[in-house]
């Protein structure tokens, strides 16, 4: 569905709108500051634009799950109603935010297998990802073991999807079912674009996306690789990460994966289109492959023409804002000091 010039204009605007009103760095300070969880809450209440996430939710002690779900489900929210799905982002957009729905919650529920508590989680989901997902939630809820999580998944595409890559051979592991999901999703994601536009810098654009995050999970999986199994580590693993989408040249991803070391992976990585967003601090890859996909997103959002694209990394900017929400609630809940906490947060500008 083509966009009319109003159309485009409302969306960036709006969007970008919203970008005003993530937390800034005042307000993560202050948050790192609070003492309870409570607290926490109060503040994300009164002093910032999360107050909406509170309206039914009742004044009284609220605890680190229940609130962790309240903030998942207006965050869900905000990407819904930055446009009507269909109407502002098109049929197939529409369908890979509800893939990608999908994935993120078959992997919480297997990161919540042996936990009473995925019913928090999944009770705050909006009611429209409900709706037009085909997933079952309450058998997935109700999962224990792996074996229960995939019969919960009985008749979906994911059921298939899933074995295919098991093949009956494989142990199971977290790690192992988000690279066969997000494999799919990456892949789908793209041969959707691709079927819906034939060319043009649109299509560029929306490929860039998912070639970026396809591209950050096989460079932590090439780094983690060299750095506990050395240079001989074998890419055929499970733990191992690569879709096949991805902005890297052939010679590109030879060399990375043919590193001797980790610092190398790093060194070789500056020289490719992602080197001017790598940050130069000492701190683990997924930290610096978080930081390089916030600082792209930000560029987007504030650069591009395309609304497609502008929604996409302001879906990105915010998923990285809860994560952060989510990691001062879990410092508050363990006591660490504040600067402690600081140091768990992915920001722009970080070094």
């Amino acid at each position: 569905m083509n966009f009319s010039d109003l159309s485009q204009n409302a969306v960036l605007a709006k969007a970008r709108a919203m970008y005003a009103g993530t937390l800034t760095n005042e307000n993560y300070v202050d948050l790192a500051n609070c003492r309870t969880i409570n607290e926490a809450a109060n503040y994300l209440k009164g002093r910032t634009s999360y107050s909406e996430a509170f309206v039914s939710v009742p004044n009284v002690k609220i605890h680190r799950a229940r609130l962790e779900a309240v903030l998942k489900r207006y965050m869900l929210s905000r990407i819904a109603s930055l446009c009507s799905f269909e109407k502002a982002i098109g049929q197939n957009l529409y369908e890979i935010l509800l893939l990608r729905n999908d994935v993120d919650c078959i992997i919480t529920c297997a990161d919540y297998l042996d936990s009473d508590n995925i019913g928090e989680y999944l009770l705050f989901v909006p009611d429209f990802f409900k709706e037009h997902s085909e997933l079952t939630m309450l058998p997935l809820e109700r999962a224990r073991n792996f074996d229960e999580l995939l019969s919960g998944l009985h008749g979906t595409r994911y059921e298939s999807i899933i074995k295919k890559a098991m093949n009956g051979k494989t142990e199971f592991s977290v790690q192992l079912l988000e690279n066969v999901l997000y494999n799919y999703l990456y892949t789908e994601a793209s041969s959707i674009i691709c079927e819906k536009y034939k060319k043009g810098k649109k299509r560029d654009e929306l490929l860039d996306f998912f070639r970026m995050r396809s591209d950050m999970k096989t460079i932590e999986s090439i780094y983690r690789l060299k750095k506990y199994y050395g240079s001989g580590s074998d890419i055929h693993t499970g733990s191992f990460f690569n879709s096949g989408i991805t902005s890297f040249s052939e010679k590109e991803l030879a060399s990375l994966l043919a590193a001797s070391s980790p610092d190398e992976v790093l060194e070789l990585l500056k020289k490719t289109r992602y080197g001017k967003y790598l940050p130069a601090g000492d701190m683990v890859i997924e930290r610096k492959t978080a930081i390089m996909q916030l600082r792209i997103n930000e560029k987007q959002l504030r650069y591009s023409t395309h609304p497609e694209t502008v929604f996409l990394s302001y879906v990105g900017i915010m998923e990285n804002e809860m994560q952060n929400v989510t990691h001062i609630i879990e410092g508050i809940r363990y006591s660490l000091p504040p600067e402690e906490i600081m140091k768990y947060l992915i920001k722009s500008d970080d070094k």
